[in-house]
């Protein structure tokens, strides 16, 4: 891969620093999923980096190959990407630019390529990154990065990794008001696993603490077990609501309809608070949803029953869900008057 001139490279002299310094620190990445990088030099006053030949597709030449291919069939290669990002991120390096045209795969084998505008974690705050440069990740970079072209944050490359995980699946990219629910439209998979993949998509406080984590979740839909739940993954009105339906419910049969969570939450916080929240529970599956018939009015209702993740999530935050739904303390009354003739 050779250094070509552009007008983010006017000084070339400089580029070319940047360019082998970064080649440097990248040398040293040797990891199964990553392509590696053999040596730098320079050929007629161009550097060059010199790294593997990988026999395979990118993502964008695969994809139509998806269309015949379950959800679940994918989960390997995220799986190796996921752990290349880990492996780059414990060694302080940051990709930025995770596309398509910088996955490529082939039939049990994976490889991340082009660190070519990779950022150093340094603590120092020193960027080999000009921050003139435009993020090249487009539609598949975190939404922070528009905000901050400069930031070197390994959620950056998680997000961007869903985001690729999400268009191989759906076709879109994971942008506008109804992108969840083309997910859901696009793809037939277990809640769980689509738990992990919105995940990945969250802002960036509620996204995976690290490729790691992530991996592991991955790991643990291919094994047919629920994925791993982080204690800040709820809103406080969602738990709250959870942790009405788990108290109401003792029994695994047993279930609470809205009426008795509105009841239960009082006035901490609104109706369409509650049912927000309820709908981030049941898309989470954390709880499910049925239907009850009312005979005397002829009419339908809906009841909220815990599943496993969600009983095990308020066990393990009880003192939080608690606190949530501590009573109220009323303001005393200050002493007033009476008036006979007034019948109040």
């Amino acid at each position: 891969k050779f250094l070509h001139p552009s007008i983010g490279n006017d000084d070339m002299e400089t580029a070319t620093k940047r360019f082998l310094r970064e080649a440097e620190v990248l040398f040293k990445l040797r990891h199964p999923h990553i392509v590696p990088i053999y040596g730098v030099g320079e050929y007629e006053g161009r550097p060059y980096i010199l790294m593997e030949h990988f026999e395979g597709m990118n993502l964008f030449t695969a994809r139509p190959f998806v269309n015949r291919a379950s959800p679940e069939m994918v989960l390997p290669f995220i799986e190796f990407i996921g752990g290349a990002l880990a492996y780059a991120h414990a060694n302080n390096v940051v990709h930025r630019d995770i596309k398509p045209q910088n996955l490529m795969t082939v039939k049990g084998d994976a490889r991340v390529l082009d660190f070519g505008v990779a950022g150093l974690l340094d603590p120092k705050g020193e960027r080999f990154t000009k921050s003139s440069e435009a993020v090249a990740g487009d539609a598949f970079s975190a939404p922070e990065l528009t905000e901050n072209p400069m930031l070197i944050d390994p959620k950056c490359d998680i997000y961007s990794l869903g985001a690729c995980w999400y268009w191989l699946l759906t076709g879109f990219h994971p942008l506008g008001v109804n992108w969840e629910s083309k997910l859901r439209s696009s793809v037939t998979a277990p809640l769980s696993y689509e738990r992990v993949l919105l995940r990945c998509l969250a802002q960036a406080d509620k996204r995976y603490a690290s490729a790691g984590e992530l991996v592991e979740d991955v790991r643990a839909l291919r094994r047919g077990e629920p994925p791993s739940q982080s204690p800040h993954d709820l809103t406080d009105d969602q738990a709250r609501v959870l942790g009405v339906i788990v108290g109401s419910c003792p029994a695994r049969a047993d279930t609470a309809a809205m009426y008795i969570i509105e009841q239960e939450i009082g006035s901490r916080q609104t109706r369409l608070r509650t049912s927000v929240a309820l709908r981030g529970l049941l898309s989470s599956g954390m709880i499910e949803e049925r239907q009850e018939h009312d005979s005397y009015n002829q009419s339908t209702y809906a009841v909220y029953r815990p599943l496993d993740p969600g009983a095990s999530w308020v066990a393990r935050n009880i003192q939080r869900i608690e606190d949530l739904l501590r009573p109220i303390e009323k303001v005393p009354v200050a002493a007033t008057a009476f008036d006979d003739d007034i019948p109040f």
